[in-house]
């Protein structure tokens, strides 16, 4: 339903299709899955049956909201994406997996019990996606956070993190997923780049 890009889009978009790996600090309703999903369209590869992208999120309502999102928004592209989460059955998830979904978009637990298991592979992945990374540390995410990056391509990805707050905490531990990373601040009408 967009005709135009948001603020937070318009300001942010230009950095992620340039490929620079940002920390960006958003509200919840800024935009901000429209900011990571979009410069997918032109990023990844319909052709290529493989997950390309992985979105981490702390919950499984956010994985199911950004998977409708993406679903909107990759429509008609040849892109598919599936939400992997917690609290249900494996089958259709390893289906959808199975049939080369570009985009995967799950909480830590979940995709990492399917890398386990061998249900999919991050060898052809061009990106990563932390969403509500504050969260995802601070619920004790983190070792399956850190055990799925042992599964990420050994060649370059592009990564963003997406937080409400990045407090000395959350900003120390961010630095052990994403390398070489510009800080953005998109919570007031000032936007910062350092």
């Amino acid at each position: 339903g967009w005709t135009t890009l948001v603020p937070v889009q318009a300001r942010t978009i230009p950095y992620l299709m340039a490929g620079r790996n940002m920390m960006l600090q958003a509200r919840t309703g800024s935009g901000k899955t429209g900011v990571f999903l979009l410069p997918m369209l032109t990023r990844l590869d319909p052709t290529r049956q493989a997950c390309q992208a992985l979105i981490l999120v702390p919950t499984r309502e956010l994985a199911r909201q950004v998977w409708q999102e993406a679903e909107k928004i990759f429509s008609g592209t040849g892109l598919r994406a599936t939400a992997v989460y917690g609290g249900v059955g494996y089958g259709a998830q390893t289906a959808a997996l199975k049939e080369g979904a570009h985009i995967v978009i799950g909480t830590p637990g979940r995709v990492l019990d399917h890398l386990l298991k061998r249900t999919f592979s991050l060898d052809g992945l061009k990106s990563v996606v932390y969403d509500e990374a504050d969260r995802m540390l601070s619920m004790g995410f983190y070792p399956d956070m850190r055990e799925v990056q042992r599964y990420l391509p050994k060649h370059p990805i592009h990564i963003c993190m997406f937080s409400a707050t990045f407090p000395d905490s959350v900003l120390r531990t961010a630095q052990e997923f994403i390398h070489n990373g510009e800080f953005l601040s998109l919570s007031s009408d000032h936007i910062h780049v350092t």
